[in-house]
């Protein structure tokens, strides 16, 4: 009897569960794994020394997540992402150790668009990857603007694709919730507030892009200070070879002192053969009223040993003129006025 009092319960609960997965739509598990290894050159603060290690991410950063809907009826649906970023070469937590820090959205979706709140990526991160020439892969435009590259916490954004236009509009209460104060204070709603627009268009073999993005200081004190970038994107494919070619101003209170810069870039890829493609670009940043201007030059090569694994070889060299610091990466810092090189090879699957 023990016995069968245990199957009933476990028959009960089984029913119950799969009712409730009938209930919800489908749920879909998804990542990347990315590691290998990099040789930087003057990897010091002082810029001495060279770095040899394995490393995460240098094609596609590492990450798991999980997507969903469920068919609300007349076309209407509702979707949410939870997104977690991770170090293949640690297992360590990425994004400042947030459980789910690339994206953690919720909302609907229909024939309009999509409305979604939530952490989420900024209009930069969402119209650009195809006008870069490494896609976002550390040697990129990312070493010259992370924020090409940014989220937002506390974010409404709406999503519009029609046809060959697609337009999108973002607002943040609050960028950057870990710092304390720094997003949501009562009285003070511009503390941390962003706002971004952006619109894309295909005609044919062209596209082109278009994006505003601002941001203001996180604290009471530097509420009033704004940082605005504006950025513009061409690409052109024709058979095996595209070429894309951008341009972002920026106009910055967020640093002392403020600056303004441009920063240009042009690259292409050729598709030598089906599985191997070979990626060129260069990007250069020109500080207004300034020696302190930065050039690199990017190479990649990639071969698919399936649909889902590819392994590849980057290579980029960084040169820094007057009191320029910016890395062969994004996000890192090198001494000023002083050179990098970065070259690494490594192997990325998708699940």
């Amino acid at each position: 009897m023990k016995t069968d009092g245990k199957y009933l319960v476990a028959a009960a609960m089984g029913s119950l569960l799969t009712g409730a997965a009938e209930a919800q739509s489908s749920v879909t598990l998804y990542g990347v794994m990315d590691a290998g290894i990099e040789y930087v050159s003057h990897a010091g603060v002082d810029g001495s020394g060279s770095a040899y290690r394995v490393t995460s991410g240098n094609a596609a950063a590492s990450r798991w997540g999980l997507r969903g809907s469920e068919d609300l009826g007349g076309g209407v649906s509702a979707i949410f992402v939870l997104e977690s970023g991770f170090f293949a070469d640690t297992g360590m937590v990425g994004l400042g150790g947030r459980l789910f820090g690339r994206r953690a959205f919720v909302g609907i979706a229909g024939p309009w668009g999509q409305v979604t709140l939530g952490r989420q990526n900024n209009t930069l991160f969402d119209f650009f990857i195809p006008f870069d020439t490494n896609r976002y892969a550390p040697y990129s435009v990312l070493a010259h603007d992370a924020q090409f590259a940014g989220r937002a916490d506390n974010a409404i954004k709406y999503t519009g694709d029609f046809g060959n236009l697609t337009i999108s509009g973002l607002y943040s209460a609050g960028y950057e919730s870990t710092i304390s104060g720094g997003s949501e204070v009562p009285g003070v709603q511009r503390v941390g507030q962003e706002i971004g627009a952006g619109a894309s268009y295909t005609a044919g073999k062209l596209g082109m892009a278009f994006v505003y993005d601002q941001r203001r200081g996180t604290s009471v004190a530097s509420a009033g200070n704004v940082e605005r970038r504006y950025a513009a994107g061409l690409i052109y494919t024709s058979g095996p070879f595209t070429a894309m070619a951008g341009y972002r101003f920026l106009q910055s209170g967020l640093v002392n002192p403020a600056i303004r810069s441009n920063l240009y870039w042009l690259g292409g890829a050729y598709a030598m053969k089906p599985a191997l493609t070979l990626r060129a670009g260069i990007y250069r940043t020109d500080v207004r009223a300034s020696d302190d201007d930065a050039i690199s030059y990017t190479l990649q090569l990639a071969y698919n040993l399936s649909k889902l694994t590819e392994v590849y070889l980057n290579a980029s060299y960084m040169d820094n003129k007057g009191r320029s610091t910016l890395g062969v990466a994004s996000a890192t810092k090198t001494a000023q006025g002083v050179g990098q090189t970065g070259v690494a090879a490594g192997i990325k699957h998708i699940f």
